[in-house]
């Protein structure tokens, strides 16, 4: 389970370093920042729900409140920390359900380090910080997902997916980015 402790630890990073100005600002997923850390909370904790066997209508109307209260950081923290050890224990090939039907517990940690690292990116950039992420973390994350990316793109939230226009030359986390939607 390294990679999801490595791509919530991307996420953290960037929500530890956003200025405390930088709540309201808009995200390139079309969300404010803060928006946006609770629908990664709320995916965080969604997920941990669904993984432990409870069904998604359960599992959304336990998650229908304000998730970020006061301390958005531990939300982050704490979410990110009972996925992870929800992951771990999940039975290989269990199925979780999707939007658009069951998927094994592998495909969905798939989608959930892409929604990690890719909303990293998106506070990085609504909040005007640095955008570089972690090289080592975008790599392994194009390895797991390279082989399924069809896939990924085909459940369609991904935005535009994939712009075609990349140089061949195009650094890893160019490539990631464009892969899933957005422009940099």
């Amino acid at each position: 389970m390294k990679l999801i402790d490595a791509a919530s630890t991307e996420f953290e990073r960037a929500v530890r370093e956003l200025p405390e100005d930088s709540w309201a600002l808009q995200t390139p997923c079309d969300m404010t920042v803060r928006a946006l850390v609770e629908h990664v909370v709320v995916g965080n904790r969604f997920t941990t729900l669904l993984l432990q066997g409870v069904s998604r209508d359960v599992a959304r109307a336990r998650l229908d409140a304000d998730q970020l209260g006061t301390d958005p950081v531990s939300a982050v923290v704490d979410s990110s920390r009972d996925q992870a050890a929800a992951f771990a224990a999940a039975v290989p090939g269990q199925l979780v359900p999707y939007r658009t039907g069951d998927v094994t517990v592998d495909t969905f940690l798939r989608f959930r380090l892409v929604d990690l690292v890719v909303h990293a990116w998106d506070l990085r950039r609504g909040a005007g910080l640095d955008e570089a992420l972690n090289p080592e973390l975008v790599e392994a994350l194009l390895a797991v997902v390279g082989p399924h990316l069809e896939e990924m793109i085909s459940y369609g939230a991904y935005g535009d997916g994939p712009s075609g226009t990349l140089p061949g030359d195009a650094s890893a986390q160019h490539r990631l980015l464009d892969e899933f939607g957005r422009r940099p």
